[in-house]
């Protein structure tokens, strides 16, 4: 298990953010004669395993600015590398939730219980069980966005703080923490969620995976020194051969679901009644842990 960091608070991004930002790999030129030949497909190499279920995971991240003036950004990262894709789910951070008989927002239950608040609180609400969790600030969040190389994104119209701008326009890591921590859209946090789970899918979509892949083991171990994390040096060596699979035989993996539902008059978000039912083939029923 790595270990806690005091102090500032280290945060998608995803062990799928984690391992998915830098677990990528090469294909040895073997296997690329065979899936190249004519005689029709034929098994893979054993240096190159195709992943099982047993590869599936849930990881919860949370970037945590430790500021006041700055909202918490909860997401979750479904990786299913047999698949070759990462689906996520940001949360916002109004939800309502009730744990053990009592009822709070989700922020609330991370202020007062940490990320195990946060994630009793999504699991009881949501319906999304982790099985490993990220919690990014500002430096290490940026330090990832600086990995996959900013993304080119199309920002809202009348965004605060962004010139209005009806094309893609690039943005480093500075400025996509500054847009997916910006408190000021027009309807609310539900659209701060939106916005940060679509930058964050295109940032990952974009990314260029060779240049990636020449680092990754490099960049594994920045990252876990960085952050606040329960995901492990075995975690990554156990998932390491499906990662690569998927980010090599993927394109454009990533994708996001929206958290549905509806704020009240006072601030709260509350998630549409069927919102468990509806993520159920993506996250399963009960998977916490699951191949873990």
């Amino acid at each position: 298990m790595a270990k806690a960091k005091k102090g500032h608070v280290a945060i998608p991004f995803l062990l799928a953010f984690l391992l998915g930002i830098v677990g990528i790999g090469g294909i040895a030129m073997y296997l690329f004669n065979m899936l190249s030949a004519t005689e029709g497909p034929k098994s893979m190499t054993s240096n190159v395993t195709k992943p099982t279920e047993a590869d599936n995971m849930t990881l919860m991240f949370v970037l945590d600015e430790a500021s006041d003036a700055s909202p918490l950004t909860f997401m979750a990262a479904r990786v299913l590398p047999a698949d070759k894709k990462i689906i996520l789910i940001s949360i916002p951070a109004n939800m309502l939730a009730i744990v053990d008989g009592r009822q709070d927002t989700l922020a609330n239950f991370y202020r007062t219980g940490g990320i195990q608040g946060a994630m009793n609180a999504i699991e009881n609400e949501a319906g999304i069980y982790s099985d490993r969790y990220v919690i990014l600030n500002s430096e290490s969040f940026q330090k990832i966005c600086n990995i996959f190389a900013g993304v080119n994104y199309q920002i809202p119209l009348g965004t605060q703080g962004f010139a209005d701008n009806p094309d893609p326009q690039y943005l480093g890591p500075a400025q996509i923490e500054k847009l997916i921590t910006n408190p000021f859209f027009e309807n609310g946090e539900s659209e701060r969620s939106a916005v940060a789970s679509d930058v964050i899918s295109e940032m990952i979509n974009q990314t260029d995976y060779d240049r990636i892949v020449a680092s990754m083991d490099s960049n594994f171990r920045t990252l876990i020194n960085m952050m606040n994390t329960d995901i492990s040096s075995i975690d990554y060596s156990d998932r390491k051969s499906a990662l690569k699979f998927m980010y090599t035989y993927g394109s454009r993996i990533c994708t996001f679901r929206l958290a549905t539902g509806s704020t009240s008059s006072d601030g709260i978000f509350v998630l549409d009644s069927d919102f468990q039912e509806s993520i159920t083939e993506i996250f399963g029923e009960h998977t916490v842990n699951n191949g873990a």
